[in-house]
């Protein structure tokens, strides 16, 4: 009977704390959505304007990160333009958290500081471009789960692989999703706002 008792007791308290997991629990979005955000490494890269650009300036704000180049064509494009849509949307809300996007070429060889700068205002004046040495880019984007790699069979037009997948950093300067493609604005505001609340209330 005691032990009875025990167990029962055990599966009550189970059973009234489950709202607690469930809540703590990563919100699910499409892509990846990190429980243990991870950290970025210290870094030094260079923005369009000439202004080092380091880990410091992805604290405080939530920041999208997309790794592409000017000439990669209709997939970069096509993300850039939703990454539009969705900062019309937040800007457009009562949204007190800043945020930022952040494009990092592949390509630092084609896409100057100025190439760059014309690129994306083509999209939106607030998105920023960053470059640097490749080694430096390369490690950047490992590190953010987004390498690439310089297509052997592409000849002169210097197709680059990389990935289409939007990095999403919190304001600690970590990790917190990978939001994989295809991309909707619709969807990542949907997820963005999902990962906001959930990373405020459990931290």
């Amino acid at each position: 009977m005691g032990a009875c008792a025990c167990a029962l007791g055990l599966g009550v308290w189970v059973g009234s704390q489950s709202s607690w997991f469930i809540d703590r629990a990563a919100p699910i979005a499409n892509g990846l959505v990190f429980e243990n955000p991870r950290p970025i490494s210290t870094f030094r890269l260079i923005d369009f304007d000439g202004g080092a650009f380091s880990v410091d300036r992805l604290k405080g704000r939530w920041s999208f990160i997309y790794f592409g180049y000017s000439t990669c064509g209709q997939v970069c494009t096509e993300t850039l333009i939703e990454l539009k849509r969705l900062i019309l949307a937040l800007s457009s809300q009562d949204n007190s958290q800043p945020i930022q996007v952040v494009f990092v070429t592949v390509d630092p060889g084609r896409d100057s500081a100025s190439r760059l700068k014309t690129y994306l205002r083509e999209f939106d004046s607030t998105f920023i471009g960053i470059t640097g040495d490749i080694n430096t880019l390369a490690f950047f984007a490992a590190e953010l789960a987004a390498p690439f790699t310089l297509d052997p069979d592409a000849g002169e037009s210097n197709a680059i692989d990389h990935s289409n997948s939007i990095m999403l950093i919190n304001p600690s300067a970590a990790l917190q999703a990978v939001l994989a493609p295809p991309h909707d604005a619709q969807r990542l505001q949907a997820d963005f706002g999902a990962i906001v609340r959930w990373w405020q209330t459990s931290r």
